[in-house]
């Protein structure tokens, strides 16, 4: 079984990942939110650093990139090579409207005559493994039954799968069912994503798809760090431990955004956007989070994480 921290704009970055491995255990993949072109033609920035080596010293990072034609692949793919690594995830699973409108992300998938083009174009030429991260459509989950099929025809890594439409967004609930036809339907290495946020939501879940040894978890890893350990190992630390481990991992984030960036506002604010899912796993949490919403300095926010979490 292998399980992978999945790649949450803004959210799992170098900071986060490398508090994770640093407190936490479990992850066997970590993948890194996808790069993005400006539009005068160059590369995002922040995505750029995010997987830079010297950040990821302890990790074995996949970087994702979302494009929606070839000559952008390439700039970015380029890139990722020019740093060492030998595989690149396409992201074909982002859901919201701005990204979707402009055909990248999940926005390309009720277009399967464009997928296929785009990988005629760019498998030939690419120096990297390529594998494919998606929804199962745009406005159904039915999209996929077209797509999944004829990607038998390409050499792909992977194929991990949100079981979702995008215009669902995070709402209702995981298509099962519709997972269960896409087992039959790919020869590709099949990764299962979508509302893992328990060990007894895994459970469930993995006696009903017996046959998927790889899974991906995202805001529930958000939610609770410690979900792989409890899911691989069956730790559950109980709830001293866990606080004191929520507190070494913040100590370890908040001395990584300081080191990248003296700027104490920067630290403060991704401080507040980590909080705000890390509050929901605690008794306290919604206490804790408005004192940490509050916060006018991240010397002040940590020392609210203390008084609730070690005090």
């Amino acid at each position: 079984m292998q399980l992978a921290l999945a790649p949450l704009q803004t959210y799992t970055d170098y900071h986060f990942r490398n508090a994770h491995i640093a407190v936490f255990g479990g992850v066997d993949k970590f993948y890194a939110p996808y790069l993005k072109m400006n539009n005068d033609g160059t590369i995002k920035s922040a995505p750029k650093i995010d997987i830079l080596p010297k950040n990821n010293p302890k990790i074995a990072v996949i970087p994702q990139l979302m494009a929606c034609s070839a000559e952008e692949f390439f700039v970015m793919a380029d890139y990722i090579d020019s740093l060492g690594y030998d595989e690149v995830n396409w992201n074909m699973g982002c859901p919201y409207p701005m990204v979707t409108n402009r055909n990248l992300g999940a926005g390309i998938l009720n277009k399967p005559s464009e997928i296929f083009q785009l990988l005629d174009q760019i498998i030939p030429k690419s120096k990297l493994r390529l594998g494919i991260k998606m929804r199962m459509g745009l406005e159904t989950t039915e999209e996929i039954l077209e797509i999944l099929p004829k990607l038998n025809d390409y050499p792909l890594t992977e194929i991990i799968i949100h079981a979702r439409y995008a215009k669902q967004l995070y709402n209702g609930v995981c298509d099962h069912e519709r997972f269960l036809e896409c087992i039959s339907l790919t020869n590709h290495s099949l990764t299962y994503n979508g509302d893992i946020t328990s060990k007894e939501e895994f459970d469930e879940l993995n006696q009903k798809f017996q046959s998927i040894q790889s899974w991906m978890i995202g805001r529930g890893a958000m939610n609770n760090p410690g979900i792989f350990e409890e899911i691989k190992f069956g730790t559950v630390d109980s709830g001293e431990i866990y606080r004191n481990k929520l507190m070494e991992f913040s100590k370890h984030m908040e001395e990584s955004l300081l080191s990248c960036n003296p700027d104490r506002g920067y630290a403060l604010s991704k401080m507040k956007s980590y909080w705000e899912y890390l509050s929901d796993s605690l008794s306290d949490g919604t206490q804790l989070y408005r004192k940490v919403k509050k916060a006018k300095d991240i010397i002040e926010l940590m020392d609210h994480l203390r008084y609730f979490l070690i005090d």
